[in-house]
């Protein structure tokens, strides 16, 4: 992984708790992925906090520096929704933060 990149996921991670929260409980479920309206239950955060924090959002979440955007996240569709999991990278991220 290259350096930029890596600083980049740690400035998104640590500028946002909802980005950290969320994170944490998907590796806390992997290999199991949640849906949205899951992942706002589990970790106390607003359903759209949660989708921002994902997928981007136009009002705070750039989609660059989102979850998925930056890589450390997955979306698959399932039928007429999406599940998301932590990647390989995503743990491997959050675990050389030391958290």
């Amino acid at each position: 992984m290259n350096e930029r990149y890596y600083t980049e996921i740690i400035f998104a991670l640590r500028k946002s708790k909802a980005r950290q929260k969320i994170l944490e409980y998907l590796i806390s479920i992997y290999p199991s992925g949640s849906y949205a309206s899951e992942i706002a239950r589990r970790t106390g955060l607003r359903l759209n906090e949660v989708c921002g924090a994902l997928n981007g959002s136009p009002n705070r979440y750039k989609k660059e520096i989102s979850l998925v955007g930056l890589g450390i996240v997955k979306k698959e569709k399932k039928k007429n929704m999406f599940l998301y999991k932590v990647t390989t990278e995503g743990i491997n991220i959050w675990n050389s933060l030391g958290t």
